[in-house]
């Protein structure tokens, strides 16, 4: 052994002088399983067989087997890889049999011919196992967000080694570090949780292997969020009284967090522990804070968030406006009332001297006082009301009084019982109306007397002429100003009337005025025909009429006839002065027409000699008013008779009212419920 150690001593110190002089050939990459044999060639073409040559096989600089080639063949191999390694004579390749992983490596290769350049080769061997069944360790890790490190390791390594998470290939992370086999997650998040796989692959096969990573982490402080079933409710901010209200509870954690509202005990079985709290029909009582715990278990984390709940009710209605007079008639109150809402709106007052901050109120009152500005009669001011519920407005206009007027109304529920009105119109706000009576008396309060509330009309109960007749007034005033108004109430009287012959024949029209404030409850009609004599006893009253009317017709009088006509007005039972008496003379005849000539003619009876032909198949054959030939008929009714050509018969008399002319009624006294002035 000594010899040879020494020659390679020495042989091995002269290559390694030439080796700088000869850099080493690129080595070729040679994969190889276990228990394989392999014979790793001389990467380069060798010298002539008679050159002396020298050879050595080095495995990661660690020499194999070295010695003369040729031309004699005196290669030794070193005892460490005897028998296992041999070199092949002529050709120098180097033979492993049953290999093992302990052969990977980088196998280099010299060649030494005499007087020639060092010739130098590296050849890269990978013994690779069968890639078998690979697991990773841990299978299932669990860690919670924040710790240090989380550790998978996958084996064995037979191989390549590449990892996945959630089937997507693992990003390049500065967290995130890979050695062999071995994945290490510095500072787990959340994000990291997920199923990692491990894929180990070789020449010869893959295997692959996975794990469960788990990241505890939270909770994280809840979000608290508000519905209600009121369409209406803007649950960010408020609900309605008596919908439905759901609190929702929500904090991202890992186990799931418990829910607890309001108190955080998770031992009282009273205390609700789901992320939904539910408060039906909710009330006013019910508004205020809820807190929400939410407690992770396997962290021992407990966060809490708290949430103000709003219960709001609408107010009634809209705003409303009004204005009143205030230290004895020196000043202004002006009122904005808006009842009802929870929580208190908003009012203020735009358009308002002075006055326009907003207060929270439902009823917001503003005192105006004298001097007033010129231009505050007439203007518009508006109550601006704000709820979160909503928004709503109203508006008044002050004006003193101008315009004044007074009316009045006359009714009877009984001829003995009359109903006095005296109305008070007007533009005025606000008013105060104080009732005069003949030349400055007031009118006292009580009794037969009565005022509506406003005090714009005065009621008389039992108006009886003449007591009640004479002078009316009204004051209407208000701090900005005021007006009075008179007005004379006078008995049934009639004005003027006109008589003429009605629209029809045997007709008469009446038209008459009243004058102004003239107390009528009714309107009678009289009449005395051919027959009666003028006395006033014998006057026929043939239509009683409402006081609003101021015409009638009267028809059913013979045409030839004279009749006198007059108009009785009166109040209930007492009959006023009688207009003057009106006569309605006979109208002048009208000559008859002939008779149109035919070749064949038919006539009608004497009294109807004018006619319209009928033809015998018309419908209207056979009617007992016509009077009929042969085949040809000439008729006319009774009513176009009358209309054209006038009657010799005698009517009974009837009356129509003006409202409705051709309507005949019974000439008897009615009662008259109702009447105005016009």
């Amino acid at each position: 052994m000594a010899p040879w150690h020494g020659t390679c001593l020495l042989t091995g110190w002269l290559l390694s002088l030439l080796v700088p002089l000869f850099p080493a050939l690129p080595s070729s990459p040679l994969a190889v399983r276990v228990g394989d044999s392999v014979s790793l060639p001389v990467p380069f073409a060798l010298p002539p067989s008679h050159s002396q040559t020298t050879i050595i096989w080095r495995q990661n600089a660690t020499n194999i087997a070295m010695g003369t080639l040729r031309p004699n063949f005196t290669v030794v191999v070193a005892d460490r890889f005897h028998p296992r390694f041999s070199v092949v004579p002529g050709s120098g390749n180097l033979s492993i049999t049953a290999v093992t992983t302990s052969d990977s490596g980088i196998y280099t290769v010299e060649i030494s011919p005499l007087g020639n350049a060092v010739q130098k080769g590296n050849i890269a061997v990978t013994v690779y196992e069968e890639v078998g069944n690979v697991s990773v360790t841990p299978p299932f890790a669990e860690v919670t967000e924040g710790d240090s490190l989380v550790a998978l390791n996958c084996t064995p390594v037979q191989g390549s080694v590449s990892w996945t998470k959630d089937g997507k290939n693992l990003e390049e992370n500065p967290r995130f570090l890979r050695s062999a086999g071995s994945l290490q997650i510095r500072n787990p998040l959340r994000t990291d949780a997920g199923v990692y796989r491990c894929t180990i692959t070789n020449p010869f096969g893959n295997g692959t292997g996975t794990a469960n990573l788990t990241v505890y982490y939270g909770p994280e402080t809840p979000t608290i969020t508000v519905s209600s079933s009121e369409r209406d409710s803007d649950a960010g901010s408020f609900v309605l009284v008596n919908s439905t209200v759901n609190l929702t509870c929500l904090a991202p954690s890992e186990p799931p967090a418990k829910m607890y509202w309001n108190v955080a005990d998770a031992q009282d079985l009273y205390v609700p522990s789901l992320p939904v709290l539910q408060l039906p029909k909710v009330q006013l009582n019910q508004a205020g804070l809820y807190s929400c715990l939410a407690i992770n278990q396997r962290t021992q984390r407990r966060v809490r968030n708290t949430h103000h709940l709003t219960v709001a009710q609408r107010p009634f209605g809209s705003p409303r406006c009004s204005v009143a007079s205030a230290d004895n008639g020196t000043a202004l109150r002006f009122i904005c009332s808006w009842p009802g809402g929870s929580p208190t709106p908003q009012l203020t007052f735009r358009g308002l001297p002075g006055h326009e901050e907003e207060v929270s109120t439902s009823n917001l009152q503003r005192l105006l006082v004298s001097p007033f500005p010129a231009e505050l009669s007439g203007t518009k001011i508006i109550c601006v009301g704000r709820h979160m519920t909503g928004q709503g407005n109203c508006s008044l206009i002050p004006e003193a009084p101008s315009g004044v007027f007074l009316s009045f109304r006359t009714y009877s529920s009984t001829e003995e019982s009359i109903t006095m009105e005296l109305h008070c119109q007007g533009t005025f706000n606000p008013v105060e109306i104080d009732w005069f009576r003949n030349k400055g008396s007031l009118i006292p309060v009580g009794g037969r007397y009565h005022l509506n509330p406003d005090r714009t009309q005065l009621t008389i109960w039992n108006f009886t002429s003449p007591d009640d007749l004479g002078d009316y007034s009204a004051t209407c005033y208000n701090p900005l100003g005021s007006q009075r108004s008179n007005l004379t109430i006078l008995g049934p009287s009639i004005a003027d009337w006109t008589l003429s012959h009605g629209p029809h024949p045997g007709s008469a029209y009446l038209g008459w005025t009243v004058p102004n404030g003239s107390a009528v409850t009714s309107f009678w009609i009289q009449m005395q025909g051919p027959q009666q004599h003028r006395s006033a006893e014998e006057w026929k009253t043939v239509q009683v009429l409402g006081a609003n009317n101021r015409s009638t017709t009267v028809i059913g009088l013979e045409p030839h006839t004279p009749y006198s006509f007059q108009v009785v007005p009166r109040l209930g039972s007492q009959a006023g002065n009688a207009s003057v008496v009106y006569i309605l003379q006979p109208a002048k005849e009208k000559k008859i027409p002939p008779t149109p000539p035919e070749n064949r003619q038919h006539y009608l009876s004497r009294q109807f000699p004018n006619g319209n032909k009928r033809e015998s198949n018309a419908p209207s054959w056979g009617n007992p008013r016509w009077s009929s030939g042969d085949s040809d008929i000439y008729a006319i009714t009774y009513e176009e008779h009358l209309r054209k050509y006038g009657g010799p018969g005698t009517l009974p008399i009837s009356t129509t009212d003006s409202s409705s002319p051709f309507q005949p009624i019974q000439p008897r006294t009615r009662n008259v419920r109702s009447a105005t002035q016009v």
